[in-house]
């Protein structure tokens, strides 16, 4: 005996079978305007002038090529390392098993460059 399926259960193989779906090319949208970019470069500058970093800022200089694998955390200030990052860093911090990062120049990179 078949079973009966209702509501989005059903098999919706059998609705579009036989239908040709075109390809779909996906243009690259630039991620900010101009005068964003300025705007965040010089939001960077001043963030690299308010701190120190026993790095060099090597992020930064190697125009964001350089950087440790992390995600930012909410609205916390923090990005949370991801676990193959083992190098050592002053802004560095464990908490219950994760390891986060709380550089501000590394959270803004995060937050608004998506990086």
């Amino acid at each position: 005996m078949p079973k009966y399926r209702v509501g989005l259960q059903k098999d919706f193989s059998e609705i579009f079978d036989g239908v040709w779906i075109p390809k779909r090319t996906r243009e690259k949208k630039p991620t900010t305007a101009p005068g964003q970019k300025q705007q965040q470069q010089r939001q960077i500058e001043n963030i690299i002038a308010a701190m120190k970093c026993a790095k060099d800022f090597q992020c930064c200089k190697s125009g964001f090529m350089n950087l440790c694998k992390a995600k930012l955390v909410a609205d916390t200030g923090l990005v949370e390392c991801s676990p193959e990052n083992q190098q050592d860093c002053e802004f560095r911090i464990s908490f219950m098993d994760r390891t986060f990062c709380k550089c501000q120049l590394r959270c803004y990179i995060a937050k608004n460059l998506h990086k």
